[in-house]
């Protein structure tokens, strides 16, 4: 009777095994990059994958959104504190009627230390799901989300700069 036990008990340990290995494989090289490239500000385009290995943060932001400009400072803040052999911070703007001049008007008059590229059909917005503005996205060095953020504070910068240090020292597999 135990032997019979012992053996049905194996062979579903067996079955559960061997079902993991076909259902829980996991995702190694997968990324949540956009795959596609965005135009710059100053008409040259990037493209997220440029950046693996790197800790990214993307600003979501528009000229009209008054929590995006008073994103900007803390970003900004963030941005001086870490390292930029370690972190790649954009802008992502999501104007679709504003002219580019406006674009440039509204990243000097914020004093944005980020170069920030163009999503005016909200190609990448949409793809991230993006919901609101401002929206912080950070993407760890094997290009996965981490962190999501809407609206951004001074207040957030504390725990947004120990945060980064868990980001930075993460390794790629």
């Amino acid at each position: 009777m135990k032997t019979i036990f012992n053996r049905l008990i194996s062979s579903r340990i067996y079955l559960l095994v061997l079902l993991t290995l076909f259902f829980c494989k996991p995702d190694v090289g997968k990324v949540d990059f956009y795959p596609d490239p965005l135009p710059t500000v100053s008409g040259s385009s990037e493209a997220m994958n440029e950046w693996k290995g790197k800790v990214i943060v993307l600003d979501f932001w528009a000229t009209w959104c008054e929590p995006c400009a008073k994103a900007v400072p803390t970003i900004n803040e963030w941005k001086k504190s870490v390292s930029d052999t370690d972190f790649v911070f954009r802008g992502i703007n999501t104007d679709t009627t504003e002219p580019l001049e406006k674009i440039k008007e509204d990243m000097a008059r914020l004093k944005m230390t980020y170069p920030t590229l163009l999503d005016k059909d909200w190609k990448m917005t949409d793809f991230y799901k993006v919901e609101g503005i401002p929206c912080v996205l950070v993407f760890d060095r094997n290009g996965k989300i981490v962190y999501r953020q809407y609206g951004l504070e001074k207040e957030d910068l504390t725990g947004l700069v120990i945060r980064s240090h868990v980001w930075a020292s993460s390794e790629l597999p």
